[in-house]
């Protein structure tokens, strides 16, 4: 009797400290998610999500740090890929009104696939929903946040 409950105390003790991880993670200003792809598949992967759920995905807004932070630096920042995307229906019901153009210094939405020294391959992107809290009882805010958010989490899918 005495095992059971002991045992059952640290397993209850594991899943609240997995539940208060997991609440934290959600609640970070960046999403980061391993893909088990390969650099250029992770990218394709996601620009298709993309397309299937109707965002625009323009060839040219793209930066490559990497390259560019060696010709200033000298210094490699590894394999990277940042790039942007719009879901131009959404974004125009917002930036039409002058209380959010504001809000045009965080768009287009980027993404950015990179390796790490583990040599696997990440994606990220920003926590548009936990950006959106700030926003409380702002309509258009909330509107916008609500539906694109869980979109770039399925962006980031890569199964």
């Amino acid at each position: 009797m005495f095992k059971t409950i002991k045992m059952s105390a640290i397993l209850l003790s594991f899943m609240l400290v997995m539940g208060v991880q997991s609440v934290q993670a959600s609640q970070e200003m960046i999403i980061e998610k391993q893909s088990p792809l390969g650099f250029e598949e992770t990218i394709e992967k996601i620009k298709s999500n993309a397309k299937a759920l109707g965002w625009k995905v323009p060839k040219s807004w793209k930066k490559n740090f990497q390259k560019n932070l060696m010709k200033v630096t000298k210094k490699d920042v590894g394999k990277n890929l940042v790039f942007s995307m719009c879901e131009p229906w959404e974004a125009v019901k917002l930036l039409k009104h002058d209380k959010y153009k504001k809000f045009f210094a965080m768009m287009p939405c980027s993404f950015a696939v990179y390796e790490k020294s583990d040599g696997k391959v990440y994606a990220s992107a920003m926590n548009i929903q936990m950006m959106g809290q700030m926003y409380k009882g702002e309509k258009p805010i909330e509107d916008l946040v609500n539906k694109l958010g869980p979109q770039m989490v399925k962006m980031m899918d890569f199964e």
